[in-house]
C-alpha cells in the first residue's frame, strides 16, 4: 500500500511536470459544480472511486455506494450538474437535460462537441467550416465560447472542440442564466458543460486507441489513470495527437492535446486540479456560401455538392489553448459545505479566411479576412451550500457568488471583394497585411449572486425550486470607444411532481441573458445604452423512468426581445418567439438492444419586428429527429452493429423568407467488435458517415449563408486496455 506521505509527494511532482509541460504562465485554478442532494457531499467524478482496502489516511473518504448512475444501455446518464443546483437526478429536476456519457463519446467515435450533440435533435448543427465550431439549442445559436468546464464558464478552450479528456457532456435544453450566469457571449437557448475525466477506483484504467478516417487523418489517444490504494488520490491523463488530410479536398489538421486531471477525496474536504493544452492547426478549411443583396429570390440557389470547395488555397487557423481549473470545497459538519473554485484560460489565434458571395448579376466574389489574437479569461466563484428542515420540508439552500473577466487582444484586417467564377473560382491574392498585431480591443466582466432553495416534500413526491440571480454585465469595446454597464435580475422556479417511482410532472419558468447593445449608425439615440436582452422560458413536461429506459416528453416557449427602428430610434422592443415540443427516449429495452432518439418540432418567428413580423427565422428547421439503434450479434460473441439515421426539415435561407433548402436526411451505419489479444481487452471500431453519399445544404442561422456537409467518410479505430 502506498502511504500518504508517498502520495502527496508523487502527487506534487505530477502538479509540477505537467505545469512544465504544458508551459502555462499562471497557477491554473478552478472548480467543479456542487450538490444539495443528501447528507453526502459527493465527489467531481460521477462514481465515487472503490475502496478495496481499509482507509489509512487521516482524511480518507468512506462514501456509501451511490444509486446507479447510468441509463440502461450505457449512453446516457440519469445524474448531471445543474450548476448553482448541484449535482442532481433527471427525476427530480423540472428542467431538460441530456447528459452523454463517455461510452457514447467512445463508441460513437466521436472527436468533436459537434458529433457527441448530434445525438440529440434539440440540437442542430450551425458550422462553419472546421475552424468554428457551432450549433443552435432549441433554435437559439451557441457557439465553442460558451461552453462550461465543471459549471464553470471562461476556462473551456475557446475555438478547440476536442472531447478526448471528457468523462461526459451535458446538453442543457433552454435558458440558464440562474443555473450557470450569463454565457460570455450571450447564448440563450440552452448551455453545454464539459465533464472532465477522473481516475476510478479498483484496477488502472489505460488504454491506447490508433485511429484512421474521416479522409486520411491518423490519430493516437493514450489514456493514463492511477487511483492510490486508498482511494483519496487520483490521476488521470490524456495525450491525443492526430495530423493528416480530412474528406474535404486539400483539407489538412494537425492536433496536439493534453490533459490532466487530479483530485483528492478527503473525509471533510474535496479537492481537484485540471489542467490542459491543446494546438490545433487547420490548412485550406471549408467555409460557408453567402449572398450578395437581390440575389436570393431572383437567383436560384446553387445544386448542393459536398466536392464543391468554398474555401480559398493557403487560409489557415492555428491555435494554441492553455487552461486550468481548481475547485476545493470544504465540510464544516454534516449540513453545511463552503467552497471555492477558480479558472484561468490563454488562447491565441492566428487565422487567414475568406468569404465566398453569390452576388444578384449571377458572378460571384471573394473577400479575404486577417484576424490575430489573443484571448485572456479568468473566472472564479465562492459559495456555501447546505441543508436545512422546516418542519418536515427539506430545504437545501445554495448562496454563491461568481466573477469572469475577458480581455481580447484583437486586429481584423478585411479586403474588398473581388469578381471570381462560381464554376471555376479564380482565388487570386491575399494582400493584407499578415505581421502579427494584438492591441487590447474590448474588455468584458460579468459578475453575479445567486440565491436558490430546493424545497422537498417529506414523502419527496414534491419538489419546489426557488431561486434569482443579480447579473452585471461590463463592457469596453477599446477600437470603437464604447462601453456598456448595466445589470439585471433573473428569476427562476421550477416544480416536480413525482406521480409514482416510474413517472414524474415538471414545468419551470426560467431566464436567459445577453447584452444589449449600445446605439449607433445614425439613429437619433446614437449612444444610448440599451438594456440587457432576456430570454423567458414556460415548460412543461413528462419524464418516464421505466427501468430499462428512459423517455421524456415536453413543450416550451421561449421569447427574446431584440432591437427595432421606431420613428428614426433603435429600441429594445422587438421580439422573436419560439415554441417546440420535445420528445426523447434511451435505453436498452430489450437485452443487447440499446436504442436512443430523440424528436423536435419548432416554431420560431419574429412576433413583433417592424420588417420581418410574422416571417420564420433563418436557419431553423421546423421538424428534426435523430434515430439510432445498436444491436448486439448473438451468434458472434463482442460484435455488435449500429445505425443511425438524423433528420432535418426544410428551413429559409433569408429573414424574408424568400428561399428555402430542401429538407435532408442522412444514414450513418457503423460496428463494434470487443475481444482479448495477448492478455488484453480490446475493441476494434468501425463507422462510415452519409452511407449513401447525400449533398445537402444547412442554413446557417446568423445567414444569410449555407454550409456544404461532408459527403461519405470512414473512421476506424482500436482500442488495447492494459
Amino acid at each position: 500500500m502506498i502511504d500518504s506521505e508517498q502520495i502527496k509527494t508523487r502527487t506534487y511532482k505530477n502538479i509540477m511536470c505537467a505545469a512544465v509541460l504544458l508551459s502555462l504562465p499562471f497557477p491554473a485554478l478552478a472548480m467543479d459544480s456542487y450538490t444539495l442532494e443528501d447528507d453526502t457531499v459527493t465527489a467531481e467524478a460521477y462514481e465515487e472511486p472503490a475502496q478495496p482496502q481499509p482507509v489509512q489516511a487521516e482524511e480518507a473518504v468512506q462514501p456509501q455506494a451511490p444509486a446507479a448512475d447510468v441509463i440502461a444501455g450505457g449512453m446516457q446518464a440519469r445524474t448531471a450538474n445543474y450548476g448553482a443546483l448541484g449535482k442532481r437526478d433527471v427525476m427530480s429536476t423540472p428542467f431538460t437535460m441530456t447528459t452523454f456519457t463517455d461510452k457514447m463519446i467512445a463508441d460513437r467515435q466521436a472527436s468533436t462537441v459537434n458529433d457527441v450533440i448530434a445525438n440529440d435533435a434539440s440540437t442542430t448543427d450551425q458550422t462553419l467550416s472546421h475552424a468554428s465550431q457551432a450549433w443552435s439549442i432549441r433554435g437559439f445559436r451557441s457557439s465553442q465560447q460558451d461552453v462550461s468546464f465543471n459549471g464553470l464558464y471562461g476556462v473551456a478552450p475557446r475555438f478547440y472542440a476536442g472531447v478526448e479528456g471528457l468523462e461526459r457532456v451535458e446538453v442543457l435544453k433552454g435558458p440558464g442564466a440562474l443555473l450557470y450566469g450569463m454565457a460570455p457571449n450571450g447564448s440563450v437557448g440552452g448551455n453545454i458543460n464539459y465533464v472532465p475525466k477522473r481516475a476510478q477506483g479498483g484496477e488502472d484504467q489505460n488504454s491506447l486507441t490508433l485511429s484512421y478516417g474521416d479522409g486520411k487523418q491518423f490519430g493516437q489517444n493514450l489514456d493514463l489513470s492511477k487511483r492510490s490504494d486508498d482511494g483519496v488520490w487520483g490521476v488521470r491523463m490524456n495525450l491525443y495527437h492526430t495530423n493528416g488530410n480530412t474528406s474535404v479536398t486539400d483539407e489538412q489538421i494537425k492536433t496536439n492535446a493534453a490533459t490532466i486531471g487530479i483530485d483528492r477525496q478527503g473525509k471533510r474536504s474535496r479537492m481537484s486540479l485540471d489542467l490542459g493544452y491543446a494546438y490545433n492547426d487547420i490548412d485550406n478549411m471549408q467555409y460557408r456560401l453567402t449572398f450578395g443583396n437581390g440575389f436570393l429570390g431572383k437567383k436560384s440557389l446553387p445544386a448542393a455538392d459536398n466536392n464543391k470547395k468554398y474555401g480559398a488555397p493557403d487560409t489557415y487557423r492555428h491555435v494554441t489553448e492553455k487552461y486550468g481549473v481548481y475547485r476545493y470545497e470544504y465540510d464544516f459538519n454534516k449540513d453545511w459545505t463552503a467552497y471555492v473554485t477558480a479558472g484561468l484560460r490563454s488562447t491565441k489565434m492566428d487565422y487567414i479566411y475568406n468569404d465566398f458571395r453569390l452576388n444578384a448579376a449571377g458572378t460571384a466574389s471573394i473577400r479575404y479576412h486577417v484576424n490575430n489574437q489573443v484571448n485572456k479569461a479568468n473566472s472564479e466563484e465562492v459559495g456555501v451550500k447546505g441543508h436545512f428542515h422546516l418542519g418536515d420540508w427539506k430545504n437545501d439552500l445554495t448562496l454563491a457568488a461568481n466573477r469572469y473577466n475577458m480581455k481580447r487582444y484583437m486586429l481584423n484586417r478585411t479586403s474588398s471583394y473581388f469578381a471570381t467564377s462560381y464554376a471555376n473560382p479564380g482565388w487570386g491574392t491575399n494582400t493584407l497585411d499578415k505581421t502579427w498585431h494584438e492591441p487590447l480591443n474590448d474588455q468584458t466582466t460579468l459578475s453575479s449572486m445567486a440565491l436558490t432553495d430546493v424545497i422537498t416534500s417529506p414523502s419527496e413526491k414534491w419538489t419546489f425550486i426557488l431561486g434569482g440571480r443579480y447579473q452585471k454585465i461590463k463592457q469596453d469595446t477599446y477600437s470603437s470607444h464604447t462601453s456598456y454597464d448595466e445589470d439585471a435580475w433573473t428569476p427562476a422556479f421550477g416544480i416536480v411532481n413525482k406521480i409514482n417511482k416510474r413517472v414524474s410532472l415538471y414545468a419551470n419558468y426560467i431566464e436567459g441573458l445577453a447584452a444589449g447593445d449600445v446605439v449607433s449608425g445614425g439613429y437619433k439615440n446614437d449612444g444610448e445604452v440599451l438594456a440587457p436582452y432576456k430570454a423567458k422560458q414556460y415548460e412543461i413536461g413528462a419524464k418516464f423512468d421505466l427501468g430499462k429506459y428512459l423517455a421524456t416528453l415536453s413543450a416550451f416557449q421561449i421569447t427574446q426581445n431584440g432591437t427595432m427602428e421606431v420613428d428614426d430610434y433603435l429600441t429594445s422592443s422587438g421580439e422573436i418567439r419560439h415554441r417546440g415540443l420535445e420528445a426523447s427516449i434511451t435505453g436498452e429495452p430489450v437485452k443487447g438492444t440499446r436504442i436512443w432518439g430523440s424528436l423536435m418540432y419548432l416554431n420560431a418567428k419574429y412576433t413583433e419586428d417592424a420588417d420581418y413580423n410574422g416571417n420564420y427565422e433563418m436557419g431553423i428547421p421546423r421538424w428534426t429527429g435523430v434515430l439510432g439503434v445498436e444491436q448486439d450479434i448473438r451468434g458472434v460473441k463482442g460484435l455488435s452493429v449500429n445505425s443511425r439515421v438524423t433528420y432535418n426539415g426544410s428551413s429559409y435561407v433569408d429573414q424574408n423568407n424568400l428561399v428555402k433548402v430542401p429538407q435532408w436526411w442522412r444514414w450513418d451505419l457503423g460496428a463494434r467488435y470487443e475481444f482479448k489479444r495477448w492478455g488484453h481487452p480490446m475493441t476494434l471500431r468501425a463507422d462510415v458517415y452519409n452511407v449513401l453519399d447525400k449533398s445537402y445544404w444547412t442554413a446557417l442561422n446568423n445567414g444569410p449563408g449555407l454550409f456544404i456537409n461532408k459527403g461519405r467518410t470512414l473512421t476506424v479505430s482500436l482500442e488495447t486496455k492494459f
